[in-house]
């Protein structure tokens, strides 16, 4: 165990070299002195949570119905991410249709609507350390109103995160305290120089994936042509596509050792990038996609994702 522990470590490396249960894994692992990532993910493991391809779902005035949206996911056997509020205002705010989220206890009801469909029920939010502690308390309401995960959107844009790294420190203390060993990733923009721009090692500290935003259509310019090859990671000839994109920000987050789901555009012009897109991160082991967002996603990206799962 000693030796194990002397250098970075896998739940699977730790599992298959204790040879123990996941539920004694965890056991073994609270006792130690490592990363707390590695025992929530044991743990975690430990939830019956298969992994599923994932529609992002923004409001439902724009999306559709939850019941729709759940019935098109089970079909496709995906799972649902839904937002759930933004910043301190929950999205009834935004959302104008009867059912909007307007706390938990709508999160609760939506959660059933999507379980009792089958289709697995993850939230999102946007964080923007205007108040840490409110803002910790909403997340962890949202998780234990039934949410399987809460990701957190981090990006440098208006509308956004504009705490401190201070903030960023002390949202995840609150949030741990409430939720201790639930899954919570961060969404992020993956283009390196904007990745200068938010607290992305405060955030890592306490979250457990990273969700970064593979857009190839709308960053196919040559101004990030240029920036990308600025930052070390030219494109090839044929520029910014699916497979530089998935390869460059594999490089970028390795060295996070978090689950990397990446997050592709439903509304790309050519829907037939998409299968490129999917076996290109599933070659660097990241079987999980996700799509934004369901309301401009064709029926058919969803039925390659179903024909193709996780």
């Amino acid at each position: 165990m000693a030796q194990i522990l002397q250098r970075p470590l896998s739940r699977r490396r730790f599992i298959a070299a204790s040879g123990v249960t996941l539920a004694g894994a965890a056991l073994a692992l609270a006792n130690t002195q490592c990363d707390p990532a590695i025992i929530r993910r044991v743990r975690q493991a430990d939830l019956n949570n298969h992994p599923h391809h994932r529609a992002y779902v923004w409001e439902f005035q724009r999306d559709g119905t939850a019941a729709d949206i759940a019935a098109t996911l089970a079909a496709n056997g995906m799972a649902a991410m839904v937002k759930t509020h933004d910043g301190l205002d929950w999205m009834a705010k935004y959302d104008l249709v009867p059912g909007a989220i307007n706390g938990p206890q709508q999160v609760s009801v939506l959660a059933r609507v999507f379980e009792d469909a089958g289709v697995p029920f993850h939230a999102w939010a946007v964080v923007k350390g205007i108040d840490p502690v409110a803002e910790a308390q909403m997340a962890a309401d949202v998780l234990a109103a039934g949410a399987r995960s809460l990701t957190l959107d981090v990006e440098p844009f208006d509308g956004f995160w504009e705490g401190t790294t201070d903030d960023a420190l002390r949202f995840g203390e609150e949030l741990r305290q409430r939720q201790d060993t639930a899954r919570v990733d961060i969404s992020i923009d993956p283009r390196p120089w904007m990745m200068l721009h938010i607290p992305m090692q405060e955030f890592v500290q306490f979250t457990d994936g990273i969700q970064p935003q593979l857009y190839w259509d709308l960053f196919a310019t040559d101004d990030n042509a240029n920036a990308y090859a600025f930052m070390g990671y030219p494109p090839g000839p044929d520029g910014i596509t699916p497979e530089f994109l998935v390869r460059t920000t594999h490089q970028i987050l390795a060295g996070y050792d978090r689950w990397v789901v990446p997050i592709g555009d439903g509304s790309a012009v050519d829907p037939g990038t998409w299968p490129r897109f999917v076996q290109d991160a599933r070659g660097l082991q990241m079987p999980e996609v996700a799509v934004w967002r369901y309301g401009v996603t064709p029926s058919e990206t969803l039925a390659y994702l179903g024909a193709h799962p996780a």
